[in-house]
């Protein structure tokens, strides 16, 4: 790399703190479905080692298809669209919010298809591409009977965890890097790094969520330890820190970023404590997404 590359190349130096702030996501991943299973005698050490792998595989892969894009496609010399892509960062997380006993020969045919097909949309909606992958991969997985969220060792157990601390340390059962409410934390302040990350979207969301949790709470329709083990054991704060954020597929203006985030957290919180169904989130996320173009609008009455 030439000396003064990532100064010349701001957008690039962003997208790789981006990615950096996953590096705990992806080491507890490893640690929880690799190489907890391994020692459990459930995965050999090869396997095990899929989820550092595959990231890394994903993430240059990535960088490989938008240089065949843009070079010879789009007939592009100029190699910033490559640089300064979202794509890599982007498709680490659609690998994350799959289930730890991924299908990879569905889901990665999936990403492929997705990424090929979002670049004659791109420049016309906007899309939440996690999001969208996620309910995807969703349907697909459902109507072919093979979707869990349990790794190869949590599979041959009777019983799940269900203690708050352990849900937030994030040994609950989940996707490959959901679980952990503390190490989206980690990665929620490694992004603080970054001014242009939407750092706003994350805190509206969790207060409002809160806010009809404890709604929920006080009305008796959930328990204080139930309401902490829905909000850990669903993923929320991973969406909310890294899906909802996603520079391309959200508000840009101050009143449309709170009203996002809002409804984010509002409607979510019915999805997990009510409906059960944490699928929501993302469905949210993408709905709000699309529509971002009109939220930023309100700014003329409100703003």
């Amino acid at each position: 790399m030439k000396k003064g590359f990532l100064k010349k190349n701001k957008i690039f130096s962003i997208n790789l703190l981006y990615l950096l702030s996953l590096i705990p996501i992806i080491i507890f991943a490893f640690y929880k479905n690799g190489l907890v299973v391994y020692k459990a005698g459930e995965l050999n050490l090869f396997l095990s080692l899929q989820y550092i792998v595959i990231p890394i595989i994903i993430v240059v892969l990535s960088y490989v298809f938008e240089t065949y894009y843009y070079l010879t496609i789009k007939k592009d010399d100029d190699l910033n669209n490559v640089i300064n892509s979202i794509v890599p960062y982007a498709n680490v997380l659609c690998y994350l919010v799959c289930g730890p006993m991924n299908k990879l020969y569905i889901t990665i045919p999936i990403l492929v298809v997705l990424d090929v097909a979002l670049k004659f949309f791109e420049q016309k909606v906007t899309i939440n591409r996690v999001a969208l992958y996620k309910c995807l991969i969703f349907l697909v997985l459902m109507a072919l009977s093979m979707n869990t969220n349990q790794n190869y060792y949590e599979y041959t157990l009777k019983s799940q965890v269900d203690n708050p601390g352990s849900l937030f340390l994030g040994m609950g059962i989940g996707e490959i890097g959901t679980t952990s409410t503390l190490f989206a934390i980690v990665g929620y302040l490694v992004l603080l790094f970054n001014k242009y990350y939407k750092k706003e979207i994350p805190i509206i969301c969790f207060v409002s969520y809160l806010l009809v949790g404890l709604l929920l709470y006080f009305a008796g329709v959930v328990s204080f330890n139930g309401l902490l083990i829905n909000t850990f054991n669903s993923g929320f704060v991973f969406a909310i820190v890294f899906v909802a954020t996603l520079s391309t597929a959200t508000p840009v203006v101050k009143s449309g970023k709170i009203i996002y985030s809002l409804l984010i957290g509002i409607v979510s919180a019915i999805f997990i404590n009510l409906v059960k169904f944490n699928l929501g989130i993302y469905i949210t996320i993408l709905v709000l997404g699309l529509v971002s173009p009109l939220l930023n609008k309100i700014k003329l009455s409100i703003g």
